[in-house]
């Protein structure tokens, strides 16, 4: 080999080296804003380096050509869109007997007809409700790679992203993004109200909120969405479904979780505490100052930083404890799925990538540059370790969530999906008073149980 040639793989070793000593807050972030111009679909040649990997030996004297793995994902720019694209570039620069790119599309719609029609991605990110993957037998399980693997194993996932996309004891999706309820606020708007710590329960935030309101602004906002109801819901003592949070055949919203949860809602939306919109038009009332608290997930924390621009300190906490003395929450994101219908050899590279994702450097980048919760125990040992946690408080709510044995993944029934879009409409209606709690709750319950049943309006 030549002298060139060895300085180079001395240059590739040395990249490889430094991004697994788990010290990266503040190396990225200082790279961050250089990366985030790299193209979803950039990709670079790179040196394989460990988990299941293919041979990097060529055959008598010939360059082995890389094993081709296109990637189905919807991180589409932003934040979140920059560190995908920096974290392929970075694993095609590490393994170079494997090419990965991105194709940004609606994976989650789109794959299942991609596989009828027999050009499916190898790898594909896709959302909770894969159940109809599953029984059309179209996904490879993950068990038989994960088996010994010391990574994504049970002893070191959370078991909340364990426990997603597990069907009868087989992984068909392992969680690429934990996403974690919580609420940001304007410390300053905080401060002048004379509120000197988050509020840990419902009753405490609507306190905070009628002081928050003596400055002119308006207090809360709050997502029109179920993954921002159901933590409420179950910190209230409710259930996602009869009788387990994973596992059933019913709903049960028409019940004192129910009643006390929409009640809440609706006290602060009559009282003018609080308003319900989308995420970006709440991240920009944030931003403007006119609004002091808003309800997102982790997966919004690095955008409400870019949307506020320094203009103030954002502080975070997890939505609230409730009438069980505890908070709850659920973990939703896409995951990792293997199509079937394709060789061995590329199944073998999809999950080289997935393994190389779940490993302690990578998991660090990933939550740091995004806010999302770490997925593995050994990724939040790195997190605590290092300076960039102490200054983001976005990303420390998402660590005590994931930590906590009250926070559970949500179904995967595609029953589920229909459920969650009645939960919406129900939980709208009796806030903003177009029905009260009562009709609301008992038409969500009808409506539910329905779909669980088998109807579908999809």
């Amino acid at each position: 080999m030549s002298t060139s040639s060895n300085l180079y793989r001395s240059e590739i070793m040395s990249v490889h080296r430094s991004a697994n000593r788990g010290k990266l807050g503040g190396f990225w972030n200082k790279k961050f804003k250089l990366m985030t111009g790299i193209t979803a679909g950039s990709a670079v040649l790179l040196s394989a380096c460990g988990g299941t990997s293919v041979s990097s030996q060529p055959v008598s004297g010939t360059v082995a050509k890389p094993v081709d793995v296109v990637l189905w994902e919807s991180h589409n720019g932003g934040p979140v869109g920059g560190a995908m694209s920096k974290l392929v570039d970075e694993f095609n620069v590490t393994h170079p007997t494997i090419h990965m790119s991105i194709d940004v599309t609606k994976a989650s719609s789109k794959l299942l007809a991609a596989i009828a029609a027999g050009n499916p991605p190898v790898l594909a990110e896709i959302s909770h409700y894969d159940g109809k993957y599953v029984k059309a037998n179209t996904l490879v399980s993950w068990n038989s790679f994960m088996s010994g693997s010391s990574v994504v194993s049970q002893s070191n996932l959370y078991p909340a992203i364990w426990k997603n996309g597990e069907v009868g004891g087989q992984h068909y999706r392992l969680e690429a993004d934990a996403k974690i309820s919580e609420v940001f606020y304007n410390e300053t708007l905080f401060n002048q109200a004379g509120i000197t710590s988050a509020p840990t329960t419902w009753t405490q935030m609507a306190t905070d909120a009628a002081k928050l309101k003596t400055l002119g602004v308006i207090p809360i906002g709050w997502k029109d969405s179920s993954a921002h109801i159901l933590p409420a819901f179950m910190s209230n003592g409710g259930t996602l479904l009869s009788g387990s949070n994973s596992v059933g055949h019913s709903v049960d919203f028409n019940n004192q979780a129910g009643q006390q949860t929409f009640s809440y809602f609706a006290n602060l939306y009559s009282n003018g505490d609080l308003t319900i919109d989308h995420g970006t038009t709440l991240r920009a009332d944030l931003a403007s100052s006119h609004m002091a608290m808003i309800d997102g997930t982790s997966a919004g924390y690095a955008k409400v930083l870019d949307a506020v621009g320094g203009k103030f300190k954002v502080g975070a906490f997890v939505e609230p404890g409730g009438s069980t003395g505890h908070a709850a929450n659920l973990v939703q994101g896409l995951g990792f799925v293997l199509p079937k219908g394709h060789t061995h050899v590329q199944d073998e590279a999809a999950w080289t990538f997935v393994q190389w994702w779940f490993e302690p450097a990578q998991q660090v980048q990933w939550d740091e540059l995004t806010g999302y919760a770490p997925e593995t125990k050994a990724a939040t040992a790195a997190l605590n370790s290092g300076s960039f946690l102490p200054t983001h408080p976005g990303l420390a709510a998402s660590i005590g969530a994931i930590e906590s044995s009250f926070t559970v993944p949500r179904p995967v029934s595609d029953s589920y999906n229909e459920v969650q879009a009645s939960l919406d409409a129900a939980f709208i209606n009796a806030t903003t008073g177009k029905a009260s709690v009562s009709s609301s709750l008992g038409t969500l319950e009808s409506q539910g149980n329905s779909y669980m049943s088998g109807a579908s309006e999809l």
